[in-house]
C-alpha cells in the first residue's frame, strides 16, 4: 500500500479570524445617537434572549448587584447576540481580572462602578487595553474577542462606561469625562441619592433634594457633553428613560428584569384577588 500521501496525517485545522466589525455602540454615539438598553439581574439565558428582543438596543448583564457572575457571562452573551442586541455588563469593582473576564467573554462595553477620580477612570480605561495601551492580559476566551487580522492587539475596541454616584465623583467629574478613553459616564441615581444625604425614593425627597439631585444630572450631562462623550441614566421605566433623552442624555436603560417581573406579577395578583376570598 502506498503510503506517504496528503491522508496520511491530518492537519490541524487553521484558526480563521473574521475580521472585526466596529463596535455598534461606539459608532451610535460618534453619529450623534443614543442607545437604549434593557438591565439584566436574572442570570438566565432565556430571560438574556428575551430582553435583547425586546428592540433594545443593548443588554446589560448586571455583576454588581444581578445574580451574574464571570461564569455565566460567555452564555448569556450569546443569548443576547443571537436576540440581536449588544452585550455590556457591569462590573463588580474597577479591577484589571473583573474587566479582563468580561472583555474575554465577549463584552462590548464595560460599565465600572464608583468611579471617584480621574485616576481611577484611566486604571479603568487600561484595564480595557492590551499591550503598551493598557493593562489587560491577552487571553480570549470565545472566538469573537479573539484579535482579528485588521488589529492583533484588539479586535474590537470596547466601550468604558463609568459611573458617577458619589458627591466625590461629581467634584471630579470634568477630570474624570476628560480622561482620555472614557466614552461615556453614567450616573447611578440611587448611591448618588445617598451620597447627597436624601432618600432614594424621589417621592420621599424635599422640593431641595430634588432640586439638588437634578443639579447633579445635569452637571454630569453637562461635562460629557463638552467633551464629546455619552451621558447616560439609569432608569428602570420608559417614562423616566425617554424624559432623559428629552434633556440630552445619550445612554439610558428602560427596563429591568426583576423590577418588571415584581411589578407585574404584583399587579396581576391585586386584580385578581376578592375582597374578603
Amino acid at each position: 500500500m502506498a503510503t506517504g500521501g496528503p491522508t496520511d496525517a491530518l492537519d490541524p485545522m487553521p484558526i480563521r479570524h473574521a475580521t472585526p466589525a466596529p463596535n455598534p455602540l461606539l459608532e451610535r454615539w460618534r453619529g450623534g445617537g443614543s442607545v437604549l438598553a434593557a438591565w439584566l439581574t436574572v442570570p438566565d439565558v432565556v430571560v438574556a434572549e428575551m430582553l435583547a428582543g425586546s428592540g433594545a438596543d443593548a443588554v446589560v448583564v448586571d455583576q454588581q448587584h444581578g445574580g451574574a457572575t464571570a461564569r455565566d457571562l460567555a452564555a448569556l452573551f450569546m443569548a443576547i447576540e443571537g436576540g440581536g442586541a449588544v452585550a455590556i455588563t457591569r462590573v463588580p469593582e474597577n479591577s484589571v481580572a473583573a474587566i479582563g473576564r468580561s472583555l474575554d467573554a465577549g463584552a462590548l462595553a464595560i460599565i465600572v462602578p464608583m468611579v471617584n477620580t480621574a485616576e481611577e477612570a484611566a486604571a479603568a480605561v487600561a484595564a480595557c487595553r492590551h499591550g503598551a495601551a493598557g493593562t489587560r492580559s491577552h487571553g480570549p476566551l470565545r472566538p469573537r474577542a479573539m484579535p482579528g487580522p485588521a488589529d492583533p492587539a484588539d479586535p474590537v475596541r470596547a466601550a468604558v462606561i463609568l459611573q458617577i454616584e458619589t458627591t466625590t465623583g461629581l467634584a471630579n467629574v470634568v477630570a474624570i469625562a476628560s480622561t482620555p478613553g472614557v466614552d461615556a459616564l453614567l450616573v447611578g441615581p440611587n448611591d448618588l441619592a445617598l451620597s447627597l444625604g436624601m432618600p432614594v425614593d424621589p417621592s420621599a425627597r424635599s422640593a431641595g433634594d430634588r432640586r439638588r439631585h437634578a443639579e447633579a444630572l445635569d452637571l454630569v450631562r453637562d461635562a460629557c457633553v463638552s467633551r464629546g462623550i455619552a451621558a447616560g441614566m439609569y432608569c428602570t421605566d420608559g417614562a423616566a428613560a425617554r424624559a432623559c433623552l428629552e434633556s440630552g442624555f445619550r445612554f439610558v436603560s428602560a427596563a429591568t428584569d426583576a423590577v418588571i417581573l415584581a411589578q407585574g406579577v404584583r399587579r396581576e395578583i391585586e386584580r385578581t384577588r376578592v375582597p374578603g376570598a
